[in-house]
């Protein structure tokens, strides 16, 4: 009987936050910040997501960190 591997995977969320109201500019280099990062970690750009709250500009992902637990 093959027994499947588990595997386990633990999530890294990040988030930026830019306090509101703030420029183009500057909204606009914390969008580059979060692509290089999320490039840097191989993952697309379209993964980040961007929200309002308590007076932030928030821009948040998760890059999931996997490991092979053989039984």
């Amino acid at each position: 009987m093959i027994v499947p591997h588990r595997r386990t995977v633990h999530v890294t969320r990040t988030e930026h936050a830019l306090p509101l109201p703030a420029s183009l500019l500057d909204v606009a280099h914390l969008v580059e910040i979060v692509r290089d990062e999320l490039d840097r970690a191989d993952r697309s750009a379209t993964e980040a997501e961007l929200r309002a709250a308590d007076g932030d500009l928030i821009a948040s992902y998760e890059i999931p960190r996997a490991s092979m637990v053989k039984r």
